[in-house]
């Protein structure tokens, strides 16, 4: 190829751009391009296999899951801490029950998952908890980033 060669693109693509340039679309195509580009960025940057929801504020009683499961009577105001204790120490998964009955396991990105120890000094109590949310199935699951007890005028409610 000699210095004077100029290289140009398909007729297709000459015929694009010339199109472009003639109707003076072109700040309003990229603007668009833009506005489509960056919320498939932000959603590709999420593994695409995940089952996070995002980052949310659970509020409920730490609990064994296997009572409020297997007893309806078992709520969010009733229960006993003693019972709830005794489990807990048989090695009994813990979760946070919400009013609406559903149960969020705390859960951790390292293996062995973790998450367990985050609610062992609250067994029996109110919580809040925050932190990345897990839908999958009907199923529940948070990664605690914060959590603390809520005052005892707020359990009761």
């Amino acid at each position: 190829m000699t210095q004077d060669a100029v290289v140009r693109g398909s007729t297709w693509s000459r015929g694009a751009f010339s199109l472009i340039r003639k109707t003076r679309f072109e700040p309003a195509l990229v603007a668009a391009l833009i506005c489509l580009a960056v919320p498939m960025l932000i959603l590709s940057a999420d593994d695409a296999d995940s089952t996070a929801i995002g980052t949310r504020t659970v509020t409920g009683s730490v609990r064994d899951i296997a009572c409020p499961l297997q007893n309806r009577k078992s709520t969010t105001t009733a229960y006993s801490k003693e019972c709830i204790a005794m489990c807990a120490k048989s090695g009994s998964p813990m979760g946070i029950l919400t009013e609406d009955g559903s149960v969020y396991v705390p859960v951790t990105e390292s293996m062995p998952d973790t998450g367990q120890d985050a609610l062992k000094p609250f067994i029996g109590e109110h919580v809040q908890a925050t932190g990345k949310v897990f839908e999958r199935n009907g199923g529940h699951a948070i990664a605690i980033s914060e959590i603390h007890k809520l005052p005892s005028a707020a359990a009761s409610k």
